[in-house]
């Protein structure tokens, strides 16, 4: 008799943990969905790139309707590098909302080429993004660099000039002012 009530006890025991288990494991995946269906509530840019080797890119911000850009209005964001593409993602705090931007491609100086291929930049649930080719549509071309598009790849790499690799920097288009306006205004 005792052993068929510490087996039951047991069962219970072994039953119910299971169910508290499947039910923690339901919670979980709620919370992972969503997660994902809310929107992130800051301002961020998306670069899909690659490089030769580890770096770090960086997103220059104003608020005040002006390409002032300074070092204290900046967010870094590494790459690692092996000509790999990844997403390099840039966030800025809730409290600020550009009016401009400006991408720099890499420090380094032996870095031998940067590949961008896709570019997103996201406030709330809006959004615009172009591909690498497309770039400088969104972003002025500045003949200090050396740059090559593939349009048929969809991408823009940025090269050595003169043997030398140079920060690749890039101010903004009247397009891109407009785009960001457009979906900063537009919560």
């Amino acid at each position: 008799m005792k052993k068929i009530i510490l087996i039951s006890i047991v069962s219970i025991s072994l039953l119910s943990l299971v169910s508290c288990k499947k039910e923690q494991t339901n919670n979980e995946n709620v919370d992972k969905i969503d997660q994902k269906e809310v929107a992130k509530q800051n301002f961020n840019v998306q670069v899909q790139a690659s490089s030769s080797i580890q770096d770090d890119f960086a997103l220059y911000f104003t608020e005040d309707g002006t390409v002032d850009f300074n070092g204290k209005n900046a967010v870094w964001s590494g790459i690692k590098g092996g000509n790999n593409s990844e997403i390099v993602n840039f966030e800025l705090s809730e409290d600020i909302i550009p009016t401009h931007i400006r991408l720099d491609f890499g420090l380094k100086n032996n870095q031998d080429s940067v590949v961008v291929k896709n570019v997103k930049v996201n406030f709330y649930e809006n959004s615009f993004e172009f591909i690498g080719s497309d770039f400088f549509k969104y972003f002025i071309e500045d003949k200090q660099f050396n740059t090559k598009i593939d349009v048929a790849k969809g991408t823009l790499t940025l090269l050595k000039k003169d043997g030398a690799y140079k920060t690749p920097y890039f101010y903004p288009t009247q397009l891109t002012i407009d785009n960001i306006k457009k979906i900063t205004t537009n919560k």
